[in-house]
């Protein structure tokens, strides 16, 4: 097997086109949409250029879905299809709200060749649910996508898919003042299904999520620095825009274009590595906005959680 080129990104996550059908009150997506941001699709020669180049690069990871949510876009079997074929080696993830996740659906995508989803839903209460995610995440409706999607796995897991046999289905919530209360009710109902639910802390999203603070069980930590987010994962929008991370909804740090130049040069460009540098020696005065306001990094606990996890992906 080749040697993973380092001179890329350990994770890459790709907007095949913008939008959402959630209303999350931790999501600014919905402002974005009513901006003056442009939106749109990727074209498919942009998407196979991307691949074409990770395919020497060697992620460990490619998550076709970046702020927004990835199964309302009818191409995606198809383009996981894409990933799985120039790059086998990279595990594939994508984060939906799972009101479209279909039997059909499910079927099609493991048969594509993706490794792992996870649905994001705050609670098995439907009233709870509708204050964090919108009306629009029905939580009964998703409860009975992601039992039907265990289900599909078994399925062709008896029939012999190695795919369905390794595939990797969890849920996942990020705990609020509004459902840490059921999070053991809610891990004990998701067992019996044969489900993971993984849990995270609420952040502040880069400053993007205003009602962090209300909803966050935990006081806010201020900037501390550190953040590895830039060091291990590249953000490209559906028009080839890299994003400096996952939560600069708002566009506010562009490190290149990858319509337009490599992704090796990107990653490796002087803007990219000069914030790299200020966030390893916490000097707010050489850090754009919205790593200042970010609460990624702000707890030590949670840094040294994030440096265990970059060696471990980076050694693995």
């Amino acid at each position: 097997m080749a040697k993973r080129d380092s001179a890329g990104p350990l994770r890459v996550q790709i907007q095949t086109q913008s939008g959402c059908n959630g209303r999350c009150v931790f999501c600014p997506n919905e402002d974005v949409m009513k901006s003056h941001l442009e939106q749109g699709r990727m074209e498919p020669a942009l998407f196979h250029k991307i691949i074409d180049e990770l395919a020497e690069l060697r992620p460990r990871r490619i998550s076709p879905y970046l702020m927004n949510e990835p199964l309302l876009d009818t191409r995606l079997p198809e383009l996981v299809g894409y990933i799985a074929e120039k790059v086998p080696s990279a595990s594939t993830l994508v984060t939906t709200n799972g009101v479209k996740l279909s039997e059909d659906l499910s079927r099609r995508l493991i048969e594509a060749g993706l490794k792992r989803i996870k649905v994001s839903l705050q609670s098995l209460d439907p009233e709870v649910n509708k204050q964090l995610m919108g009306a629009q995440c029905d939580s009964d409706r998703v409860v009975e996508n992601v039992v039907a999607c265990r289900h599909v796995t078994r399925e062709m897991a008896r029939a012999g898919s190695t795919a369905a046999k390794n595939f990797d289905l969890r849920v996942s919530m990020i705990v609020t003042s509004l459902n840490r209360a059921e999070i053991e009710e809610a891990r004990r109902f998701w067992r019996r299904h044969d489900v993971r639910l993984v849990t995270s802390v609420l952040e502040n999203r880069g400053g993007n999520a205003p009602k962090a603070a209300e909803l966050n069980p935990n006081a806010m930590r201020q900037f501390r620095g550190q953040c590895l987010r830039p060091s291990r994962e590249m953000c490209i929008l559906w028009n080839g825009d890299v994003v400096l991370c996952c939560v600069d909804w708002w566009r506010t740090v562009r490190l290149g274009n990858v319509a337009r130049q490599s992704i090796r040069d990107v990653w490796n460009g002087a803007r990219a590595e000069a914030i790299r540098s200020a966030l390893k020696d916490a000097d707010e005065s050489r850090l754009p906005k919205i790593c200042i306001n970010c609460e990624e990094s702000a707890a030590p606990v949670h840094r040294l959680t994030g440096i265990k996890r970059f060696l471990r992906d980076f050694l693995r």
